[in-house]
């Protein structure tokens, strides 16, 4: 990966962790900043694959509904297995859900209440994204400590659902426009792949 990328990466988990989104009567939302550096993670005292080389990583990817997006994870330091590929797409996923949630708290701030639905629209969902990055961290703890894939699946399922919430949000309300289109599309490919990602760990698991 060249070093523009690893830069890109960079300053956007740096802006996402300087962040506290402490807005009045929000949720604190604390997404677990990605380290490319961590350890794998534990799988019960033993591994869900051997150690993957890069075409395998590649040729998963090829099985997620947004194969890029998991070719761009896949490349990216310390990812040499399937379950390292899971651990850093939940912690990148959580960021950006994370980033989306001070998005519309600035929003909410700069907005009001002009008696149009557009606050409460905006409040549900800052919420449904502190949700996301509260089901994003708790997977993958999860991952880290051994749990079963269904307890994974489970999880996920879950952060599928919260990953939609905005997008459903606004299409109830033709007449609102939501100030962050395109990371709602982003976030809820990115939890798709997750579940993917999962779908097949949870396959190869003895």
């Amino acid at each position: 990966m060249s070093r523009f990328r690893h830069i890109i990466v960079a300053l956007i988990l740096v802006a996402a962790s300087a962040a506290s989104l402490n807005s009045a009567g929000a949720r604190v939302v604390h997404p677990i900043v990605f380290n490319p550096t961590a350890a794998a993670p534990a799988s019960d005292g033993r591994r869900l694959f051997a150690t993957a080389g890069r075409d395998e990583l590649m040729a998963l990817c090829q099985q997620m509904h947004y194969k890029t997006l998991c070719t761009t994870m896949a490349t990216l330091p310390g990812v040499a297995t399937p379950e390292q590929l899971l651990d850093t797409s939940l912690r990148i996923t959580a960021v950006k859900a994370a980033m989306a949630a001070m998005k519309l708290d600035a929003a909410i701030r700069s907005g009001g209440d002009k008696g149009d639905g557009m606050a409460s629209s905006l409040q549900s969902c800052r919420e449904s994204y502190a949700s996301l990055v509260d089901s994003l961290n708790s997977t993958r703890e999860t991952l880290k400590s051994g749990g079963s894939s269904a307890d994974l699946m489970t999880e996920l399922s879950a952060a599928g659902t919260f990953s939609t919430d905005c997008e459903d949000i606004f299409d109830e309300r033709p007449e609102l426009q939501s100030p962050i289109p395109g990371a709602q599309r982003h976030i809820s490919r990115l939890v798709s792949n997750c579940l993917d990602l999962a779908a097949i760990i949870k396959e190869q698991q003895p």
